[in-house]
Parts: C-alpha cells; sequence; structure tokens
C-alpha cells in the first residue's frame, strides 16, 4: 500500500492563549466552527499556542471562513429556553421540571443544557457557566446577541408607522452603501485577525457579560478620574467563547442519576480548595482543569475527551484539586493530555457573580518507553507519597459552612496548597519538605485539639524511597544528617512517630491519634536539648517493658562523629534539626533500600574529638545493645558483651539522670563500674568532670554514628595494655 503524499497544514493562533479561561473556550469554539467547512481539521497546543492542523491552509483562509460566518449569522444558537424550567424547579427544589423540559427539547438546545446544568434530584449547575447561564445579573445569552449583533451585518431599520413625509428624502447611493458595508466589514476582518495573532485589539465593547470567563471584562478600579471604568472585549472573543461551551457537558453516564454532583457531572470540574486562611473561606467557587493535549485531535475526539473528563485515583474520581494533583502525579489520565491549566472560578464583589483565576500549568510527564497506559496506576515512590498525603487530607476535619458564615479550621488547605505546588514543579526539594512541613502542622493542630482527636484521625506513614527527593543534587546538611539517623535509629516496633505526636501505631502500618493522647507521646515545645532529653528517657522506659532480645536503638543511616561535635558545641540550628525531625517522623523506616542508605555517607576528613565528643563515645555504648569491636583483637571481641549483664535499662535510667542532674562525676563512675562488668579496663582519672550543658550531651546519646567512629571514640578511655613482642622499659 503507498504511503498518502498529503501534507497537512498547520495555522498558529498565538493570540488564543490558554492562560485565559475565555481564550481556552475560544479555542474550542474555533475548533468546532472550522470542522463545519474541513470536516477533518484537528486542534492541538504546542508549546502553549494553540494550532490547527488538516484544515485551513493560511490564517487568511481561517479569517474568511469567520468572516462569512458572522455575515450569514450561522453562528451556534444560544437561547436560554430552559430559563423558565429551571425557574420552577429551583421554586420546587426539585429537577422534575427541569427534566421534563429535557425530555421535550430539541437536540439542538439539549447539547447547551447538558453544559449548563443536570436534573436530578436536585439541578446542579455547572460551576463555570453560573445558574443555568447566569451570574447574578450576568446573562451570557444576552451578551452573546450583543456580539451576534454587532458582528453580524447592520440590521435594515423598521418602518415607522408616522405619516409619509411631504417630501421624499434623498437616497443614499447603492454604491456607497455597498462600499460602507465593505469597509466595515474589513474592519471586523482585521479586528478578527489582530485577536488571533495576539496583537492590539482596538474594537472592544462593554457589557458582554462575559467577566466570568474574561478577566478583562470586568470593571477596572481607579484608573483616571471616574473610581472604575467599565471592561470591554472584542464581540470575536465573546462569539467563539459562546461556541466551546458544548464541550463543557459531560458524558451520559456522568449526568444520569438521582445524586448527581456539579463536580461529578461535569468534566474537569472539581471542588474550590480548602481555605489556607480565615479570609478564604467561602471565597473560592469551583475549579476548572483545561486539558492541553499535544496530539492533534478532531472535533470528535475533543468531545469525547470532554465527555469522559475523569481523572481518577485508585479508580475514583478526583473531585478536589488534591486529588486532581495526586491523578496527574501518579499519571491517572490519558488521551494524550499533555498539560493541565488550572482556573480558580472565585467571588469577588459580590456572592453571586464569579471571576477566573489562573493558578498554574500542571504539566504530565511520559514514562522513557512512551507508553501512556502503562504509567495508570504507577506505584512510584512520589505518587506513593502523594496519594498517602491525600488520604490525610481526606480524613481531616474540614471547614464547613453554618448558617451564613464560615466555620474556619484551617487544616486541609496548607497540605492542598502545598501539594498543588508540589505537582506543578515535582522535582523542586523545596517544594517537597513544604508538603511536609504543612502535613506535620497538622497534626500538631489534631494533637492539641480534643475535639479533632474524637474523629481518631488515621494516616499511613510515607514511603522512606521518596526520602532522596527532599534534598535531589543537593548534600544533606548536618541538621538532616542528624535527623535520619535519629529517626532512623528506632526499632521497627516503635517508630519515633510515636514520640513525635500522639498516635498509636495499628497494624504496624497505620498511625492513629486516640481520643485520649498516649503516654509515649514526649515530644512539646521547649527547647529541643530538653525535648530530645524526653525522648531518650521514654526509650529508655520502652526498653525496660520490651522482650530481652529486641535491641532499643539500631543503625540505618548513621550520622558522623563530626555532625555529633556540631550538636555538642551549640553550632546546630536547632529549630532545623526540629524540623527535619518531624518530617523524617512521617515515614516509614521499617524497610530502608540502599538507594536511601546511600544519603548517609562517610566522612573524609581525619577524627578529631574535643572532650564532650570523647564522653559522648563513652556514654552512648551504655544505652543500647549494638556491638562494640576492639580493633586489633584476636580473636575480635565485643568490649560490651551482653552476656555480661552491662548494659541494662536500669543502669541507662540512672546514668541519664545523673548527666541530666549535671552531676557527670557521678555518671562516669558508673561509666567506668559497667565497662569493668565486661572486663574492660578503663583508664583511671582523678579528676573532676564538667561539661558546659549536660542535657545537649544527654540528648546527643540518640544519634547513632558509623561502627568505626564509635568503636575509635570508645578505645581512647582504654587502659594502655602491652601487645605481645612490645619491650618494657622501666
Amino acid at each position: 500500500m503507498a504511503a498518502d503524499p498529503r501534507t497537512l497544514t498547520a495555522v498558529a493562533v498565538p493570540g488564543l492563549r490558554p492562560e485565559s479561561f475565555g481564550n481556552y473556550l475560544a479555542s474550542l469554539g474555533l475548533l468546532r466552527l472550522l470542522a463545519r467547512p474541513w470536516p477533518e481539521v484537528r486542534a492541538a497546543w504546542h508549546e502553549g499556542t494553540f494550532h490547527l492542523v488538516g484544515g485551513p491552509a493560511t490564517i487568511d483562509d481561517l479569517l474568511d471562513e469567520l468572516s462569512d460566518i458572522a455575515a450569514r449569522r450561522a453562528w451556534t444558537p444560544y437561547e436560554r429556553g430552559w430559563a423558565d424550567a429551571q425557574k420552577k424547579s429551583t421554586e420546587a427544589r426539585s429537577g422534575a421540571m427541569l427534566a421534563l423540559w429535557q425530555a421535550s427539547a430539541e437536540e439542538r438546545d439539549l447539547e447547551m443544557l447538558s453544559a449548563h446544568a443536570v436534573p436530578a434530584g436536585r439541578v446542579s449547575f455547572n460551576p463555570a457557566l453560573g445558574s443555568g447561564g447566569n451570574a447574578g445579573k450576568r446573562d451570557f445569552s444576552d451578551g452573546w446577541k450583543r456580539a451576534m449583533g454587532a458582528l453580524g451585518p447592520p440590521a435594515p431599520p423598521k418602518p415607522k408607522k408616522t405619516a409619509p413625509p411631504k417630501r421624499r428624502p434623498a437616497r443614499t447611493p447603492v454604491g456607497d452603501a455597498t462600499a460602507k458595508g465593505e469597509e466595515e466589514r474589513r474592519q471586523k476582518r482585521a479586528e478578527l485577525r489582530a485577536l488571533l495573532l495576539g496583537e492590539p485589539v482596538s474594537w472592544m465593547l462593554k457589557k458582554l457579560n462575559a467577566a466570568c470567563w474574561f478577566s478583562d471584562a470586568n470593571k477596572l478600579y481607579n484608573s483616571g478620574q471616574r473610581p472604575f471604568r467599565e471592561g470591554a472585549i472584542s464581540p470575536w472573543a465573546m462569539a467563539l467563547a459562546c461556541e466551546g461551551l458544548p464541550f463543557l457537558a459531560g458524558g451520559a453516564s456522568r449526568r444520569l442519576g438521582a445524586r448527581a454532583r456539579a463536580v461529578g457531572a461535569f468534566p474537569f470540574v472539581t471542588e474550590a480548595a480548602a481555605p489556607s486562611t480565615s479570609g478564604e473561606a467561602g471565597r473560592d467557587r469551583a475549579e476548572v482543569w483545561a486539558p492541553l493535549w499535544n496530539r492533534p485531535m478532531t472535533v470528535r475526539e475533543a468531545a469525547a475527551l470532554f465527555a469522559r473528563g475523569r481523572a481518577e485515583v485508585r479508580g475514583r474520581g478526583a473531585l478536589t484539586p488534591s486529588a486532581f494533583a495526586t491523578a496527574i502525579v501518579r499519571r491517572g489520565v490519558d488521551a494524550g493530555i499533555a498539560e493541565f491549566r488550572r482556573f480558580v472560578l472565585a467571588r469577588t464583589t459580590s456572592t453571586n457573580t464569579f471571576e477566573p483565576r489562573f493558578e498554574g500549568a500542571f504539566t504530565l510527564r511520559v514514562p522513557e518507553h512512551g507508553s501512556i497506559h502503562a504509567a495508570i496506576g504507577s506505584t512510584t515512590a512520589a505518587s506513593t507519597a502523594i496519594e498517602r498525603m491525600l488520604g490525610l487530607i481526606d480524613r481531616l476535619p474540614a471547614d464547613r459552612k453554618v448558617g451564613m458564615r464560615w466555620r474556619f479550621v484551617g487544616l486541609r488547605g496548607p497540605i492542598e496548597t502545598a501539594m498543588l505546588r508540589l505537582a506543578a514543579t515535582p522535582d523542586d526539594p523545596e517544594t517537597a519538605r513544604a508538603v511536609l512541613d504543612a502535613a506535620v502542622r497538622a497534626l500538631d493542630l489534631v494533637d492539641r485539639n480534643r475535639a479533632f482527636r474524637k474523629r481518631r484521625v488515621s494516616w499511613e506513614p510515607l514511603p522512606v524511597e521518596w526520602l532522596p527527593s527532599l534534598f535531589v543534587d543537593e548534600v544533606p546538611g548536618v541538621e538532616a544528617r542528624l535527623a535520619m539517623a535519629m529517626v532512623s535509629g528506632s526499632p521497627p516496633a516503635r517508630p519515633f512517630a510515636l514520640y513525635r505526636f500522639g498516635v498509636d501505631l495499628e497494624y504496624r502500618a497505620r498511625f492513629v491519634h486516640a481520643e485520649r493522647p498516649p503516654a509515649r507521646w514526649v515530644w512539646s515545645p521547649g527547647a529541643l536539648p530538653g525535648v530530645l532529653s524526653a525522648v531518650l528517657r521514654r526509650r529508655i522506659l520502652d526498653w525496660e517493658q520490651s522482650r530481652d532480645d529486641e535491641d532499643p536503638a539500631r543503625l540505618v543511616l548513621p550520622a558522623a562523629s563530626t555532625h555529633v561535635a556540631r550538636w555538642l558545641g551549640g553550632v546546630c540550628d536547632d529549630g532545623l534539626l526540629a524540623r527535619w525531625i518531624s518530617r523524617l517522623a512521617l515515614f516509614d523506616w521499617r524497610i530502608v533500600p540502599s538507594g536511601v542508605r546511600s544519603l548517609a555517607r562517610r566522612a573524609t576528613d581525619r577524627l578529631e574529638a574535643d572532650g564532650p565528643l570523647c564522653l559522648f563515645g563513652l556514654l552512648q555504648p551504655l544505652f543500647d545493645l549494638r556491638l562494640l569491636r576492639q580493633r586489633g583483637a584476636l580473636p575480635a571481641a565485643d568490649m560490651l558483651p551482653r552476656a555480661s549483664g552491662a548494659r541494662t535499662p536500669a543502669a541507662a535510667r540512672t546514668l541519664a539522670s545523673h548527666l541530666q542532674a549535671g552531676q557527670l562525676d557521678a555518671a562516669m563512675r558508673l561509666a567506668t563500674s559497667r565497662y569493668a562488668m565486661a572486663g574492660t579496663a578503663l583508664a583511671q582519672m582523678h579528676i573532676a568532670w564538667s561539661v558546659g550543658d549536660p542535657e545537649r550531651l544527654l540528648a546527643s546519646i540518640l544519634f547513632p554514628v558509623f561502627d568505626h567512629e564509635r568503636t575509635a571514640l570508645a578505645e581512647r578511655w582504654l587502659r594502655p595494655r602491652r601487645q605481645p613482642g612490645d619491650a618494657a622499659h622501666g
């Protein structure tokens, strides 16, 4: 079979930038109009510019066709024939009247009605089109009629019923009238060209009632001598936007049912995002996530895309912005969509009107192997983390309207805002950290509110495989390394989240905020050394109550001794360290893959220890059961073997009490006796021991270090011994 020799032409329309919701509707309307003379015309967006493929050969052909449509007034009728039935349904609080009108309406009217309203148990309206075609006093069909009147040929004057004049007026020459009509048509064509090519437009009309789609049609305040001036847009833009309205009708399966919801019946429409501040409560009406595709589609393919109009998470449609963002990260959409443009429909000067606010672009990544369908439902670390954040949002108490006022809670909004930013910039580590910070703040509010605790908010820990995305190409700082060492060092049966948040562990896979705060929750506001000391004392108590074979600490992502030295010296940022500890407590540390373990890199510089670090090296091995091998010993021996009984919870608790009270001499005597029980003799030093901040030294016990550094620090305290073959000197 010979290949098709035809070459498809492409015409760019740079003037209809999708940063405006009205321009997006106008792009869809342009495709719909040009499908009449060119049934195979296709449309797509390339680098944010709308392109028409396989239709008009040049921009002039496109202008000629639209000018001819305007001259013949061949636009799709936009008549709100359902308005009376809609009013009756509203008064009766039932969709029956509108459903009866729908059953007997003509086919061309059904297409427009399906884009505006769905008669179910009650009438559900498309948030993008107001209440069935009007937003307050803005009647979109009236604006369409004004635009049609301006674009079409001038209507012939109506004959007056007055008495005939005594003298016949002079007639305008036919040639002059024809020339005037041609000049007017040429000017309208030039204005259309300027609109489509993004050039300055001088012919704009007021009161087209299009401010709900075009922000330029709103009143502009403080603009000269008057307090405001009326907004104006091109009538061509209004006409094209109204042509794109039928695409906003969802499929029949989405509209049928007695409990159809507006955000579920209309394509790519979601609820408004949760407010982040009390002043935002009730401001936003809904959101429209306009899809952009880079594979040219015909008008039928585009209509099928909008008829489905579905983004899903775990098989459920995305009805909130956070769910939509999760679907984007998980690639839960298909049909060649490359990008979404988010438009927030917000109330401004009146509760009855709204305006679109552009809130950014969300790009969808195509997998390396190029298969879109294989990416649907993928379980990558980032998508799993965002999905679990979505589960947390759904379980948090929501802001709600009580009477005529909003009761602002403020738990969901910050997390949802951070998730939307992460979906827009998934490679930005600061954005990923902001999501964790927002979740921590929300969980802290839940912990400290009795009413929230009664709801038993539950959440799943985040996959630890997502941890490297918090750094990307950055090297984890001192605070991050210390936090990773501390949080990852908790045993799997008692994760650090139990000390950081007021939660109980259920089935080792989910945390639940109990109605009463558990005793293990010891984290509180205050100086970080004191807070970490309380965590250590509670860990010792849990060690005492655990099984005999369970180690109170483990080594997963150890810190370097230089990091601990900076903590002991007080040069760390305690606030940043506390934030990192809170962030990492949200992760699941039961199984840590090698890719995550690589974040803990060994220090290449020489080990240099000062007094506080040496004290840390002597005392920390007494608070866990990890092996402490002595270098150079044959065979390799543990300096604190378990069989000796030198390391016990009771001894650790006494040692912690001495350190907290600043009794360093008593702590050193106890530590020396414990090493002696294990058969490890320490050097004798008859001096008085003191340290600048005993509580900071006690808190440092929570930071595991590499085994070789731990051994090197402990060996500094050993009594010198003569090795076989050494000479004795008197």
